[in-house]
């Protein structure tokens, strides 16, 4: 499969729809009932920095809107069953991987990545489904 043939496949709306689910998701994901005050502990040293919040959330919202374009592109109409498939492996396969080596560089603790890519995982599970029949 090529770009030329990913892009007519990725059903817009939809992309914009899990985009803001993955606000929502990460708004509930990071409250003190589940997993806010373990994950504000361990970023202790990184929260009491200045952060610049509209790149923050605005960095955040590219990045979401285009991995989430590219599971769109691989799964729209293929049925929920296949899509959710296909979101757990994207996840499992390339987006642990990737934040388990960058923990790892800068010595933050397995229990954040746990919290952060356990999100990722669902995330992408959820959006892998609602693409495979959207």
């Amino acid at each position: 499969m090529n770009l030329a043939t990913l892009m007519p496949n990725i059903h817009w709306i939809p992309v914009i729809v899990m985009t803001i689910v993955s606000f929502a998701l990460g708004a509930a994901w990071h409250q003190k009932f589940l997993f806010g005050k373990t994950w504000t502990n361990e970023n202790k040293p990184t929260l009491d920095r200045k952060m610049n919040i509209p790149l923050i959330f605005g960095g955040t919202a590219v990045v979401h809107f285009l991995t989430l374009a590219g599971l769109n592109g691989l799964v729209a109409g293929t049925g929920w069953h296949n899509g959710l498939h296909v979101g757990l492996f994207v996840s499992v396969i390339f987006i642990l991987p990737a934040l388990t080596a960058t923990y790892l560089f800068a010595n933050r603790s397995l229990r954040l990545l746990a919290i952060d890519t356990g999100m990722y995982v669902l995330l992408f599970a959820m959006a892998g489904a609602v693409f495979g029949v959207w």
